[in-house]
């Protein structure tokens, strides 16, 4: 789950950061044009949330997964699901392109392996077992 943690971290980051400083979408290739059906008219926008959210959410799910705080299970499964509404929304507002259902298919991933990994030590689930 780390390497699926810290990857998404990365790249959410890495796009994010590349959007945010060239709104036109050149550095990825991504027209600003799609955003016709959204409240956004450039990139600058999307791409400091898709680096603060996701990447910020992801880092901070690794990091907590790495030192297996009792919130790592939480906050994975909260990170997944927000990865999942994510894509569904750029599916049905921006424009289907198949690498969005790669992502949306890591979050779905990184909740059941949230969900289905134990307790940390010292949480109350893991107390009561």
């Amino acid at each position: 789950m780390l390497s699926l943690e810290f990857g998404t971290a990365a790249a959410a980051l890495g796009g994010g950061i590349l959007l945010a400083v060239r709104p036109d979408g050149a550095f990825l290739h991504a027209d600003p044009s799609v955003l016709r059906r959204t409240p956004f008219s450039d990139w600058r926008a999307p791409g400091l949330l898709l680096a603060a959210g996701c990447g910020g959410g992801f880092l901070v799910a690794g990091l907590l997964q790495l030192r297996r705080h009792r919130a790592a299970r939480l906050v994975s499964a909260a990170a997944g699901t927000a990865l999942i509404g994510l894509e569904a929304w750029e599916i049905a507002f921006v424009e289907f392109q198949p690498l969005e259902a790669v992502f949306a298919g890591v979050g779905a991933a990184v909740v059941v392996l949230a969900l289905r990994s134990p307790p940390a030590a010292g949480s109350r689930t893991a107390e009561r077992r």
